[in-house]
C-alpha cells in the first residue's frame, strides 16, 4: 500500500470511528459478534501470560474482551480515531492498562520477529500475511480474515457481470468493498497461500452470509431489540454452519486459524 492509499485508507475508517459500533448493536452484529469470540476461545493461548497482538483491531471489538480475560493485548490500527474510541472503551471498562494501543499500519508492523504468541487480524488484510507471520512466534497461532473469491462475485454480479465473471474465473483477485480494495481468494488458496509460509492450517470457518442461509427477515436482522430465545438459539446455530463446507462457499469472509512451524 502507498502513502497515498494509506492515508485514503486512514480517512475513511476515521470517518466510520464515532458509528463503526452501532453495527453490533442489531441482531445481526450481536450475532456475529458473539460467534467471533466463541469461535476464537478455542484457539486462544491457554497461558494468561501469553503476548496477543490485535492488528486493525479498530475500536477494540476482540481487543476489549480479551483483556477483561486476562490477556496481555497489544492493540493497533491505522486510524487515529477508532484508537480513541477504543481508549475510551478500555477506561471506561477498567482495563485501559491491560491494553497497549499503537497507530500503525499493518504492512509496516514495528514490532520484532517473533513478539507475540497469537497475532489476530480480522479485516481482510491478506497482503499483510508475511508481516503477521513474520511477528508471530514459532508455535504460536494467527488468524486472519479473508475475503471470499465467491461470495465476491457473487454479490458484484447484480451491477457488473463482466467483473463478476473474472472474480469467479480466477482472472482476477481484487474486488472493492466500501471503497477499499481487498485481495479474494478461495478456502484452497488460503490454505495453501499460509501453508507456503509455514503456517499449518487448523481450521477455517466461515463468517457474514448465515443470515442469508437461515433466511431471517432483514427487520430482525436490523432490530436492536430481539428475542432472546432466538438470539440464542441463532448463536447456536451459526457456529454449527460456520464449519459447513457448502456455507464456507457461499460466505462473504473466511475466518482461518494456523500454527506457525
Amino acid at each position: 500500500m502507498g502513502e497515498y492509499e494509506a492515508k485514503k485508507v486512514k480517512k475513511m475508517w476515521n470517518n466510520r470511528a464515532d458509528t463503526y459500533d452501532e453495527w453490533y448493536m442489531t441482531f445481526q452484529g450481536a450475532v456475529e459478534n458473539y460467534v467471533d469470540l466463541e469461535l476464537l476461545k478455542e484457539h486462544l493461548p491457554k497461558s494468561k501470560n501469553a503476548k496477543i497482538l490485535d492488528a486493525t483491531g479498530g475500536t477494540g471489538r476482540i481487543a476489549l474482551p480479551l483483556a477483561k480475560m486476562g490477556y496481555s493485548v497489544t492493540l493497533c490500527d491505522i486510524s487515529t480515531k477508532m484508537l480513541d474510541v477504543a481508549k475510551k472503551k478500555m477506561t471506561r471498562e477498567g482495563v485501559y492498562n491491560k491494553v497497549e494501543i499503537s497507530e500503525c499500519d499493518i504492512r509496516h508492523l514495528y514490532f520484532a520477529d517473533k513478539s507475540f504468541d497469537f497475532v489476530l487480524c480480522w479485516n481482510g488484510a491478506i497482503e499483510a500475511t508475511n508481516e503477521l507471520i513474520r511477528v508471530t512466534k514459532e508455535g504460536g497461532r494467527i488468524s486472519v480474515f479473508l475475503v471470499n473469491r465467491c461470495r465476491g462475485a457473487i454479490d458484484l454480479f447484480p451491477e457488473d457481470p463482466t467483473s463478476a465473471l473474472a472474480l469467479i474465473e480466477s482472472r482476477s483477485d481484487y474486488i472493492y468493498y466500501h471503497e477499499e480494495e481487498y485481495r479474494v481468494v478461495s478456502e484452497e488458496q488460503a490454505v495453501k497461500l499460509f501453508e507456503a509460509e509455514g503456517i499449518r492450517v487448523i481450521d477455517t470457518y466461515a463468517i457474514y452470509g448465515w443470515e442469508s442461509v437461515l433466511r431471517i427477515p432483514e427487520e430482525v436482522l436490523n432490530s436492536r431489540d430481539w428475542d432472546e430465545k432466538f438470539f440464542k438459539q441463532t448463536t447456536e446455530m451459526v457456529p454449527k454452519l460456520s464449519k459447513e463446507t457448502s456455507v464456507k462457499g457461499m460466505s462473504r469472509h473466511l475466518v482461518l486459524y494456523g500454527e506457525k512451524i
